[in-house]
């Protein structure tokens, strides 16, 4: 018998040996090789570590870019908003005429001045002489721009300068005399009061009783309210010394030329002075503009400018 058969006989007649030994050998070279990955998984953790290399640094922002952010971060936000509040801000308050709190959105803060008005040229609405002040210098006050559709900001957009000439008082009485008729080349003439008798003259004629004589007649008809016809034809008088001249119109009471009227010119200075009827006088800075005083009233005095004598223009009482 062979070495090798007699060896196979002896794996059989022993295998449960052969298989035990077997697996204990393999487990102890499994235990040696885990006991040797501890071994240098130990080793491998207690070194050092090494820090991973740097990377390289980003190139430094550009200067321009730098100061515009540093610029945005130090400015506080601001809200844009166009309505007359802001948009976390209460609407503004006043105190009206009646000592009332108010808003622009209710009440118009300076009457008769709209508050839209004072708005659009930014005037300071929160001024209580607001309408008094003249902003742009032109010497008229925000009231007057507004009451004229002026611009209170742009000095050369102003009322005319007539608007600054106001009547303070005057004095007035009827002419004595009144152009009653006339007949071809004769004129009668009577008294306001018809206590004296008529008299009939003719051109160049005296008036009996004064120093008036007949100058000139001018033949006029115009349409009343009903569209007749009416005659409103002018005799010319003349003052035989002083040479002044009145215009009585038929069947017309006419005032006097005696009548007065003093006037107040406000632009460039306060100036006060007397204007007799049917004279003439001029205003700064239009010297050059002629005015002649036409009418005296209680309420009011007539003016025309010598230029436009068909555009009478009317000149109120000052404002007590």
């Amino acid at each position: 018998m062979s070495r090798t058969r007699i060896r196979m006989t002896w794996i059989r007649a022993h295998y449960d040996r052969v298989a035990f030994l077997a697996a204990a050998l393999f487990l102890l070279c499994s235990a040696l090789l885990i006991l040797r990955s501890i071994t240098q998984f130990g080793e491998n953790f207690s070194e050092p570590q090494v820090a991973p290399p740097p990377r390289p640094a980003l190139p430094p922002p550009k200067a321009v870019e730098t100061e515009q952010a540093t610029e945005k971060v130090g400015r506080p936000a601001q809200w844009t908003f166009n309505g007359r509040s802001g948009l976390f801000v209460p609407e503004k308050h006043f105190i009206d005429a009646n000592g009332l709190p108010t808003t622009l959105q209710t009440t118009d803060i300076h009457p008769p001045v709209p508050n839209e008005w004072l708005e659009e040229f930014v005037l300071p609405i929160a001024d209580r002489d607001v309408l008094d002040q003249d902003t742009d210098a032109d010497g008229f006050s925000n009231l007057e721009e507004w009451q004229n559709h002026t611009k209170p900001t742009d000095k050369d957009s102003h009322p005319a300068f007539i608007a600054k000439l106001k009547m303070k008082s005057f004095g007035q009485e009827p002419f004595r005399l009144v152009f009653a008729s006339w007949v071809d080349n004769t004129f009668a003439i009577n008294t306001n009061d018809l206590r004296e008798p008529t008299q009939f003259l003719k051109l160049g004629d005296l008036i009996r009783g004064t120093k008036f004589k007949l100058l000139k007649f001018t033949e006029k008809h115009e349409a009343n309210q009903y569209g007749t016809k009416i005659d409103v034809s002018e005799l010319t008088l003349e003052h035989r010394e002083t040479h002044e001249q009145v215009n009585p119109v038929k069947e017309k009471i006419m005032s006097s030329p005696e009548s007065v009227a003093h006037f107040i010119y406000a632009w460039g200075g306060r100036r006060e002075f007397a204007v007799k009827k049917d004279e003439e006088f001029s205003l700064i800075p239009e010297e050059r503009i002629r005015y002649k005083l036409l009418d005296v009233q209680s309420a009011k005095a007539v003016i025309v400018n010598t230029q436009k004598p068909n555009e009478p223009i009317e000149i109120g009482l000052l404002a007590p």
